[in-house]
C-alpha cells in the first residue's frame, strides 16, 4: 500500500475545445487536486485526532455510571440494553499524515425508488458507533506499520450489528465472528482505526459500453483493536517508525515524570534572635536541590542541550551543608529563580503539539486511539493515542518550544552567571505577580550579553533584549530610560527591586535607601528590625560612666583613611568602621571633661536612650503585632521594607523582608469611626472604619462587660445591633481598637413590641351601600400612650395616631371598609408603632377576608310590586288582562307567590288591589314582601354564584297573555326596578340593581 502523498503530482494539463482526453491527462488532473487537498490538510491544518473517538466497553457496570452515560451519549436517552456487551466508540474526526479525513461510518442497504435494485449507503451523521463482533484480521494489503521483521502482528476487527446483518445478508461468511465481550484482557487493547486503501485490478470492458470501467479505488475503514504491550513494541521496533507520536508522547512522558517543585518560604518568628539562626532559615527553605538537578536534567536531555558541568555547579552553589557564605539570601534567590524557570519550561512541555511539515510515514493510514474505556486527561491525552499536531499557521505550540529551549539556556545562564557583587545601593522598577523573564535582571547576576538574551522571550525575538531592565546597565543599552528607569513613567511597574544594601550598616542602608526614595518619589517605608539588644545602650546604663578616649578615636579615623587610600578591604567593611566611629563621635555632643585642660579621656555625662535617628524593633516583638514578611529582595508599590541587623553594635544588614502595606509604629495609632451614634435594635449591622485596617474592634457596657455586637464579612468588620443583649438597650457602649480605647459611643435602642389583633368584622345594615367594621386593638407591657401608630389598612387608607388614649390596658382603632355587595376583598393592616427614641417596628397583620352584604341579606324584606296599569304601559302586546294569572317564580324554582292581574269583572279578585287608591277601573297590582327564609331558599338556587337573580311570572292558567306585567323592586324602600319585562322576565343583581340583558 502506497502512501498518496509519497509521489505527488505538481502538474496537470488544461483541456481544449474538442479535445480526446486521455486516461492520463484525466487522472493527472484529479491527482494534482487530490494532491493539493491533502497537503492543504496536513501542512496548513494539522494531523491527529480532532476530537471525539472516545472508546468504552458497555458493561452493566459502564450502564449504571450516569458520568460514563452524559459522557458517550452527550446526554441523550438510550436505552441501555442496546449497548450492553458492545464496544462503544463515539463519532469522532482525525487526519493521517497522508492527509486522509476519517470518520466512523454505518453502511445501510437501501432500495433504490421504483426499483427492485438496492444500493449501499455510507453515513456519518450518528454519535456513537456499538461494536458488538470480532475476529482476527488478515489482510493481503500490507501495511508496514501493523509489522515487526514483516510480519503483522496480532489485530483483532469488530464490527457493528448492523455490519454483522449486512454481510450475512451478502452471503459473506460470518461464522468466525464471535462477540467481543469474549475478549481476554479487553481493558489491555487499544483501538486503531485504519483506512484499508488499495485499487482494485480494472475489468475488462464487455460489449460496446465502456462507461463503467477502470480502476476502482476502495477505501475501508477498519476498526482494529491490538494488544497495548504489542503496540509498543511496534513503535519501537516496527519496520516503520512513527517518529511523530514518538516525539510527542516524550514529551508527555517527560512532563509525567518530572518531579513536582516548589520553593519554601523563609518564614519569621520570634525565636530567630541570632543571625545564624536567620541563616538556617534560608538554608533550611532551600531543600529540594537533588530533585531540582534530576528534572532539570531530564528536560535538557530531551531536548539535547544537556550540560553535563551544570549539576555539580548547582549542588555547590546551593548545598547548605558546607557553605557558611556571607550571600545565604542571595543563593535562597537563586534557588528561587532556578525553580521559577524549571516550572516554567515543565509548564510548556503539554503545549508543543506544533509540527511543521509532518512526516508522511508516520501514520499515513492509521490513527491510535488509545486503550479501551482510557480516561482521557484535560486535552484528550493518554498513551498509545494519536493528539492532534497543529501546524504552526493555526497555534503559537511552535513557539512555545522556542520558549523551552530559551529557557533551557537561561537554567545554564543563570548557574554560570551568579555572582557576588559589592556596589552602590539601587532601586530598579520591576514586577511582581509576572513570570521570572518579564521582572528586571537581580543584582546577583553577571548581567552580560549571553544572559539577557536567554532572559525576556518577547524582547529578544524583536532584537531588544537590553531593553530589559537590572541593576547593573553595563550592557544594556544606552537610552537614558534604560540607564535610568526611575527618571521615567513606572505606571507599569508594580514592584521596587532594592539591592547593594546587604554587609551595609543598617544607618547607612537606611539614609541611601531613603535618599533615593525622595529623589525619585516613591511610595514605600524603610524599618529596622533586630535580632537582639546585643550591646543597646537604653534603659539600664552601667554605673560607671562610659569613657571614651580622644587617642582612640584619632587612631580609628586615621585606620579608615589608610584603608582607603591603599585600597585594602572592601568598601562595606570600610562603611562599617565609620559606622561605628560615628556613634562614638555622636557622644562628645553629651560629654564633659574630667579635669581642665585634659585631652586624654573624654567622660559621658548622660545618654539619652530614647534620642535615635532611626527608630529601631526586635524582630520578636514586631512580629507579635504584624504577620505576612516575605523576602522578595524588594518591595511592592506603597509596602514597608523591611531591614534585618543582629543587634545596634553588630549593624550590618542581614537580609531584607517586606509587608505590602505600610506601617507601623511600636504602637500603632488606632482610629474607629462609626456612621452613627444610635441605633435601633432592628437596625441593620453598620460597617466600621478603622486604622489598621486589621484592628481587633471590642465592645463594652459599663468599660468591662463584653458585648459581642462586632462581626466581620469579607475583611470588613460590622456593629450589629441585632446581637446587643436587651440588659443593654439605653446604656452607653464604648469601644477599643487592639485593646487601647477609642472615643467612640454607641446606644441601642429598643423597638416597640406590641400584640396587635383585628376583631370580628360587622357588617353594616345598607343593602345598597355594603360596609364591614374592623375594631383593632393594640396590647403590650410598654407605655402605649407614649407610642406613634401609623395605619395603613390596606384599602388604600392610612391614618396617623400620636399619643393614643390607653382605655384597659388596650389602644383601640375602628375602621370602616366600603365593600361591594355579593364580592369577596381581602385587606392586609399594616401598623408601624414607633417610640419616643425614633425606633419603628412593623406589625403584617393576618389578611382579612371581607363580603359585601350579601345575596340574602338584599333580598331579606325585597318588596316585589307587580301590576297592571294602563297609566304605566302599554307593556309590549297591548292587550288586557282577561288571562293573567302567574306564578311569580324566582331562579325557576322558588314561589313567591300568585299573582293575579286578571280584569274582566269590575270587582277585585282575591289577592288583588288597585294602584294609586284608584276606586275602579282596570288597573290591578299584587305585592310580595320577600321573608328571610325566602331569601335564603333564593340564594341557594343561584346557579352561577355571581349574585343575580332571575325573577319571572309563570302562568297559571290554561292561557296567559305575556308582556302584560309592570314591575317595581324596592330594597330598602328604595326603586332599585321600575319597569316592564321582555316576557315576564327580568335578571337583576338585589344588591346593585344591575340587569344582566
Amino acid at each position: 500500500m502506497n502512501a498518496k502523498l509519497d509521489n505527488i503530482t505538481t502538474q496537470y494539463r488544461k483541456f481544449n475545445e474538442n479535445q480526446v482526453l486521455t486516461e492520463g491527462q484525466l487522472n493527472e488532473f484529479i491527482d494534482y487536486f487530490e494532491d493539493q487537498d491533502r497537503l492543504s490538510r496536513t501542512q496548513l491544518s494539522g494531523v491527529g485526532i480532532v476530537c471525539g473517538f472516545k472508546s468504552i466497553f458497555f458493561d452493566a457496570a459502564a450502564s449504571k455510571d450516569a458520568a460514563v452515560m452524559r459522557e458517550i451519549f452527550k446526554g441523550k436517552e438510550i436505552e441501555p440494553k442496546d449497548y450492553l456487551d458492545t464496544i462503544v466508540i463515539t463519532q469522532g474526526a482525525g487526519v493521517t499524515t497522508d492527509g486522509d479525513l476519517i470518520t466512523l461510518r454505518k453502511k445501510i442497504e437501501k432500495t433504490v425508488a421504483n426499483s427492485d435494485k438496492k444500493v449501499i449507503e455510507t453515513l456519518i451523521d450518528f454519535d456513537t458507533n456499538a461494536y458488538r463482533y470480532y475476529r482476527s484480521y488478515e489482510s493481503d494489503i500490507q501495511y508496514s506499520h501493523f509489522n515487526i521483521d514483516k510480519q503483522q502482528i496480532p489485530l483483532l476487527e469488530i464490527i457493528t450489528q448492523q455490519d454483522y446483518d449486512l454481510l450475512k445478508s451478502q452471503g459473506a461468511k460470518v461464522d468466525d465472528f464471535k462477540d467481543v465481550k469474549g475478549i481476554e484482557k479487553l481493558n489491555d487493547k487499544i483501538v486503531i482505526l485504519y483506512l484499508e486503501s488499495y485499487s482494485n485490478e480494472e475489468s475488462p470492458c464487455e460489449d460496446a459500453d465502456c462507461d463503467n470501467a477502470g480502476a476502482e479505488q476502495v477505501s475501508n475503514l477498519k476498526v482494529l483493536l491490538a494488544d497495548s504491550k504489542v503496540a509498543k513494541d511496534l513503535l519501537s521496533r516496527g519496520d516503520a517508525k512513527d517518529a511523530l507520536y514518538q516525539l510527542h508522547n516524550r514529551y508527555e512522558e517527560l512532563f509525567d515524570n518530572l518531579p513536582k517543585i516548589e520553593a519554601k518560604r523563609v518564614i519569621l518568628d520570634p525565636a530567630i534572635t541570632t543571625p545564624s539562626q536567620l541563616k538556617t532559615r534560608f538554608y533550611d527553605s532551600i531543600n529540594v536541590v537533588p530533585a531540582l538537578v534530576d528534572g532539570f536534567d531530564k528536560i535538557s536531555a530531551t531536548f539535547n542541550l544537556n550540560d553535563t558541568s551544570i549539576n555539580a555547579k548547582i549542588s555547590s552553589l546551593l548545598n547548605t551543608s558546607t557553605l557558611n557564605l556571607g550571600d545565604y539570601q542571595y543563593r535562597y534567590d537563586l534557588f528561587k529563580d532556578l525553580i521559577d524557570t524549571y516550572n516554567e519550561m515543565k509548564g510548556l512541555l503539554l503545549h508543543l503539539d506544533a509540527e511543521c511539515c509532518p512526516s508522511i510515514n508516520s501514520f499515513p493510514k492509521h490513527l491510535m486511539l488509545g486503550a479501551v474505556g482510557a480516561t482521557l486527561e484535560l486535552g484528550e491525552k493518554t498513551d498509545l493515542r494519536h493528539s492532534f499536531y497543529h501546524s504552526p499557521v493555526t497555534t503559537n505550540d511552535d513557539e512555545n518550544y522556542e520558549r523551552v529551549i530559551m529557557l533551557i539556556k537561561r537554567f545554564i545562564e543563570k548557574v554560570n552567571k551568579f555572582k557576588s557583587h559589592n556596589g552602590p545601593v539601587k532601586i530598579t522598577p520591576s514586577n511582581l505577580y509576572v513570570r521570572l523573564g518579564n521582572k528586571a535582571v537581580p543584582y546577583y547576576y553577571n548581567v552580560d550579553q549571553p544572559l539577557l538574551a536567554q532572559w525576556n522571550f518577547e524582547k529578544t525575538k524583536t532584537d531588544r533584549e537590553t531593553y530589559n531592565l537590572s541593576y547593573h546597565t553595563t550592557n544594556l543599552a544606552g537610552d537614558d530610560y534604560v540607564q535610568n528607569p526611575l527618571n521615567y513613567n513606572i505606571d507599569n511597574y508594580d514592584f521596587y527591586r532594592i539591592e547593594g544594601h546587604l554587609g551595609l550598616p543598617y544607618e547607612t542602608a537606611v539614609q541611601n535607601i531613603n535618599d533615593l526614595k525622595v529623589k525619585y518619589g516613591l511610595p514605600f517605608d524603610v524599618a529596622v528590625l533586630l535580632l537582639n539588644k546585643g550591646e543597646k545602650r537604653d534603659g539600664n546604663l552601667p554605673s560607671e560612666p562610659r569613657k571614651l578616649s580622644i587617642e582612640d578615636l584619632r587612631k580609628q579615623l586615621v585606620s579608615i583613611s589608610d584603608d582607603i587610600s591603599k585600597e585594602r578591604g572592601d568598601y562595606k567593611s570600610t562603611l562599617f568602621n565609620l559606622s561605628k566611629l560615628d556613634s562614638d563621635l555622636k557622644l562628645l555632643n553629651k560629654a564633659a571633661f574630667t579635669a581642665p585642660g585634659s585631652d586624654k579621656e573624654v567622660v559621658i555625662v548622660k545618654e539619652d536612650p530614647k534620642k535615635e535617628e532611626i527608630s529601631t524593633e526586635l524582630l520578636s516583638d514586631f512580629l507579635e503585632r504584624k504577620s505576612g514578611l516575605e523576602h522578595l529582595a524588594g518591595v511592592e508599590r506603597g509596602g514597608l521594607f523591611l531591614l534585618i541587623a543582629e543587634s545596634e553594635a553588630n549593624n550590618q544588614v542581614l537580609a531584607d523582608f517586606s509587608l505590602p502595606y505600610l506601617c507601623c509604629s511600636k504602637k500603632d495609632p488606632v482610629f474607629l469611626v462609626l456612621p452613627a451614634s444610635q441605633l435601633c435594635q432592628n437596625d441593620a449591622p453598620i460597617a466600621m472604619t478603622i486604622v489598621p485596617l486589621d484592628g481587633e474592634v471590642k465592645a463594652f457596657v459599663n468599660g468591662s462587660t463584653s458585648v459581642p455586637a462586632i462581626t466581620q464579612s469579607a475583611g470588613q468588620s460590622f456593629f450589629d445591633p441585632n446581637l446587643v443583649n436587651t440588659a443593654y438597650f439605653g446604656q452607653t457602649i464604648t469601644f477599643t481598637v487592639n485593646d487601647d480605647p477609642v472615643d467612640v459611643q454607641m446606644v441601642v435602642h429598643e423597638v416597640p413590641n406590641v400584640v396587635v389583633t383585628a376583631s370580628t368584622p360587622v357588617n353594616g345594615e345598607s343593602p345598597t351601600n355594603p360596609t364591614a367594621t374592623v375594631v383593632f386593638s393594640v396590647s403590650g407591657n410598654s407605655n402605649l400612650s407614649g407610642f406613634d401608630y401609623s395605619w395603613n389598612f390596606g384599602d388604600g387608607k392610612s391614618e396617623q395616631v400620636n399619643d393614643p388614649v390607653v382605655t384597659n390596658g388596650l389602644v383601640k382603632q375602628t375602621h370602616v371598609y366600603n365593600l361591594t355587595a355579593g364580592k369577596e376583598d381581602t385587606f392586609t393592616p399594616i401598623l408601624t408603632v414607633t417610640n419616643s427614641s425614633g425606633c419603628s417596628k412593623q406589625y403584617v397583620l393576618q389578611p382579612l377576608k371581607l363580603i359585601g352584604q350579601s345575596t340574602v341579606q338584599c333580598l331579606s324584606s325585597m318588596e316585589i310590586i307587580v301590576q297592571y296599569n294602563q297609566s304605566l304601559g302599554p307593556c309590549p302586546g297591548g292587550h288586557t288582562c282577561n288571562n293573567a294569572k302567574f306564578n311569580l317564580m324566582a331562579n325557576g324554582t322558588v314561589n313567591l307567590g300568585l299573582v293575579n292581574l286578571n280584569n274582566l269583572g269590575t270587582s277585585l279578585q282575591p289577592g288583588q288591589n288597585r294602584p294609586n287608591n284608584e276606586t275602579s277601573g282596570p288597573n290591578r297590582i299584587n305585592s310580595f314582601l320577600i321573608t328571610p327564609a325566602q331569601a335564603q331558599s333564593i340564594a341557594d338556587t343561584d346557579p352561577n354564584g355571581d349574585g343575580f337573580i332571575s325573577f319571572s311570572l309563570v302562568c297559571a292558567e290554561a292561557v296567559c297573555h305575556t308582556g302584560v306585567a309592570w314591575t317595581t323592586i324596592k330594597l330598602g324602600g328604595n326603586v332599585i326596578y321600575n319597569g316592564c319585562p321582555t316576557n315576564n322576565f327580568l335578571t337583576i343583581n338585589p344588591c346593585t340593581g344591575k340587569i344582566k340583558p
